[in-house]
């Protein structure tokens, strides 16, 4: 059932309707999201978008809190260590927007049938095992259903989207030169096509110069792309830092893809490889807040229709303080 927004809600949400227009707050306010995984990430995620008004949003989750959840997770707290964490999350997520309905999904996302994952308009997978990454993109690309993958390791974080063929409103405003005339504002309907994951991961760069290269991509990417090679050649087991056969593993996916991907091998460095080796488990609170703010900006940019979402990647590398987008996409041999 459609809700239409009553008039407590447009003075609730006055400011964002100022920004994005009483349609878009609309369509956010009947949108209905998937989160899937329950951790530091994606608890920045829940907070940004409840706090927006969404219509409702499903935590599908079947592990329990443990000791290490209470380092970065601020919708669990110590008493709940042995619960279910997407029922903890909830509890303490409805408080934040009474308004908007939270639903609690206790399942294993691998037994999750085709049919659930299209009754959502929009999926995020978080924390998510690279095989089922493939199979629900898969699935979301059939329906047009809109996806966004991300993950946060130690000091470094990332999201991919696919929104299959995504339709948005862009505005532009006429430069004005005569005083006490008023801009007039031009609005273009646009579309834009995304490329699956798995062709993300058959792109070639046909080896230019390291220097061009970089302002294509960051060599985060690439390291991104190896700990997926790794954990789907490791029945989706992250890397140990303790384990010299793992941090070996890395390397040899990170030399393996480069090579696919027609890049120079020096590229992406060896300590890069070890950082992430080294942190790949934890979770930091502020790169799971810099992650996950610009994560929930987007999916609510996708809902309103407004102004271009994410194309395609944006890889955080808090060594070096840097955000960056990067459009990533199949290219011919």
């Amino acid at each position: 059932m459609e809700h239409k927004i009553t008039e407590d809600e447009a003075a609730l949400y006055d400011r964002q309707i100022r920004l994005w227009g009483l349609e878009a707050q609309h369509r956010m306010r009947n949108a209905s999201i998937l989160i899937a995984g329950m951790r530091a990430l994606s608890n920045e995620v829940c907070k940004n978008i409840i706090l927006a008004g969404v219509g409702s949003i499903t935590l599908l989750e079947d592990e329990v809190v443990t000791e290490e959840d209470l380092g970065a997770q601020f919708l669990v707290r110590k008493e709940d260590v042995g619960r279910n964490r997407a029922e903890v999350a909830a509890e303490n997520a409805r408080h934040l927007n009474p308004r908007v309905k939270v639903v609690v999904d206790q399942d294993d996302i691998a037994q999750k049938p085709d049919s659930f994952f299209t009754g959502f308009n929009i999926v995020c997978l978080t924390g998510c095992d690279p095989g089922q990454m493939d199979r629900i993109d898969n699935i979301c690309r059939g329906t047009k259903t809109g996806l966004y993958i991300a993950g946060v390791h130690g000091f470094f974080g990332y999201i991919f989207c696919d929104l299959t063929k995504h339709e948005y409103r862009e505005e532009t405003q006429e430069t004005v030169t005569e005083r006490g005339k008023e801009p007039e504002t031009t609005i273009t309907q646009r579309s834009q096509n995304y490329a699956s994951l798995a062709d993300t991961m058959e792109a070639r760069w046909g080896y230019p110069k390291p220097k061009a290269l970089k302002r294509k991509v960051s060599p985060l990417l690439f390291a991104i792309q190896a700990l997926w090679l790794f954990q789907k050649a490791h029945n989706g087991r992250l890397p140990q830092s303790s384990n010299q056969g793992d941090l070996d593993a890395m390397l040899k996916f990170r030399d393996e893809r480069l090579k696919s991907a027609q890049v120079d091998g020096a590229f992406v460095d060896d300590d890069l490889i070890k950082t992430l080796v080294a942190t790949v488990s934890a979770e930091i609170s502020p790169v799971c807040a810099i992650v996950g703010g610009f994560l929930a900006q987007d999916i609510l940019k996708t809902l309103s229709g407004k102004d271009a979402p994410l194309l395609n990647y944006f890889l955080y590398n808090g060594t070096e303080g840097t955000g960056l987008v990067h459009h990533v996409q199949k290219t011919e041999a």
